[in-house]
């Protein structure tokens, strides 16, 4: 009867502990996705940890107001993630393209061996 009983305690503690890592494990993911630029990320962790935040809580928010405010707030970070994509497309097509290759011209003496002669006879 005991060894029920502690089965029992010890899923029931093993069960919150697993949340509690599970909450703290949703906010870091959201400060780390956020130093990364990934707003859709960071907004998914940020509902699901302000979630776990109204359950720990025992506030009164029922699961279809949780959801509509995460839509919401996913939304925000959609938008963000496409004016940060904007911004960087329109640095792109601020850089002028490159012109075109041309080939370098022929030196004057077309490559042929000079020589010097010190021995050269003069001409007078």
């Amino acid at each position: 009867m005991w060894q029920l009983l502690a089965i029992v305690i010890g899923g029931v503690l093993l069960f919150y502990w697993f949340a509690l890592m599970f909450s703290i494990w949703c906010w870091l993911q959201v400060i780390f996705c956020l130093c990364q630029l990934q707003f859709v990320r960071a907004t998914i962790w940020f509902s699901l940890g302000s979630g776990m935040l109204f359950w720990w809580m025992i506030a009164d928010i029922d699961f279809d107001t949780w959801l509509r405010g995460s839509a919401v707030i996913v939304s925000l970070g959609v938008l963000a993630t496409f004016v940060r994509w904007r911004k960087k497309q329109q640095a792109m097509q601020a850089i002028p393209t490159m012109p075109v290759w041309t080939p370098p011209k022929p030196p004057a003496n077309d490559n042929r061996l000079v020589t010097f002669s010190l021995h050269a006879k003069r001409e007078s």
